[in-house]
């Protein structure tokens, strides 16, 4: 199964635990086939960390162990050298391993949903691409998606008229690769990674992909820190907040445009039992009418909330500020 958006949000929108039973599980399996024997012992160390990390009250179920056991031993070959993602939790009937396009710190997390910010973070650094390779008005298009690769013959009048938002490179003579960045929709052109000089003839998809994926890992890391840049130093007038307690109640009114948070950290919190909302006090909501549900990770319900309401999030591994978040414009 390939990491996408839509999988990341239908993670995300799993109806949660009630107490900090759900694992998810980030580690990288060994590229040599005599390291993979120490692979269980790797995931019971990190299984190990998350609980001691939420308290004595929280525990991975026996049967989550075993399952995630299984699947190790079952396609630990097929994933050697690449980065791992497994969420399980038994009590609502959730299992579902994910490779990923990209190296991602190892860690286990439990809480009452899966933890989603590291598949965000992947997803920003190796998106799906396209490489376009130009010869006169002719283009083979390449679309690189988690290791997939399709390619599609058309034409440079084609690929001027269609601005997807995905980030392309374009290949080619380089006369050829200027004609398609002058004639180039403004939309479209913000999301060139870059361009290389080739034979076009003689380019395959394997040179294409190894020549790009640099480029398009640049271009998606400044994307995202600029993006953080423009959030954490807007002028005043534009609706801007940043700090934990202005971002929760932005995200708990529904007004996130695009949520900002850092990839690491966990910050303990509490969900009212009657309205839903997010607080880091277990009495600042006047709608208390049952005992709150106590939040291992409150950034990770603001994320999926955001996602949930049609946002958009980013994860920086250095956020100064914490989170910060740009709110929708209200209409007069």
């Amino acid at each position: 199964m390939l990491l996408t958006h839509a999988e990341i949000e239908k993670l995300g929108a799993i109806h949660h635990a009630v107490s900090p039973s759900v694992l998810s599980l980030y580690l990288t399996v060994p590229a040599r086939p005599a390291e993979l024997s120490a692979l269980l012992s790797h995931a019971s160390e990190l299984i190990a960390a998350a609980e001691r990390a939420v308290g004595d009250h929280a525990h991975v179920a026996r049967e989550d162990l075993s399952a995630v056991c299984h699947k190790l031993m079952t396609y630990g070959a097929d994933w050697r050298g690449r980065s791992v993602a497994v969420f399980t939790c038994v009590d609502i009937g959730l299992f579902q391993a994910l490779p990923l396009p990209c190296a991602l710190p190892e860690r286990a997390v439990l809480g009452i949903r899966p933890h989603i910010r590291p598949l965000l973070l992947a997803l920003q650094r190796c998106p799906t691409y396209r490489v376009a390779v130009v010869e006169g008005r002719d283009v083979r298009l390449h679309s690189f998606a988690g290791g997939v690769v399709e390619t599609l013959y058309t034409s440079a009048e084609w690929l001027l008229g269609h601005g997807e938002r995905e980030p392309m490179v374009i290949a080619g003579r380089e006369n050829d690769i200027g004609d398609v960045l002058t004639g180039l929709l403004p939309a479209a052109r913000d999301f060139v990674a870059g361009s290389f000089v080739a034979d076009p003839r003689a380019l395959t998809a394997a040179q294409a992909r190894d020549l790009a994926e640099p480029r398009v890992a640049r271009w998606a890391g400044q994307r995202a820190s600029r993006l953080a840049d423009e959030i954490l130093t807007a002028p005043a007038g534009v609706r801007i907040v940043t700090g934990l307690p202005d971002c929760l109640a932005a995200v708990n009114a529904s007004e996130v445009e695009t949520l900002v948070v850092p990839c690491d950290g966990l910050v303990s919190g509490y969900e009212c039992g009657r309205c839903g909302a997010l607080s880091v006090d277990a009495d600042s909501c006047p709608d208390w009418g049952t005992a709150p549900l106590a939040v291992p990770d409150i950034i990770e319900e603001m994320t999926t909330r955001t996602l949930e309401d049609g946002g958009q999030v980013y994860v920086l591994g250095d956020m100064p500020a914490g989170i910060a978040a740009r709110l929708h414009v209200r209409l007069p």
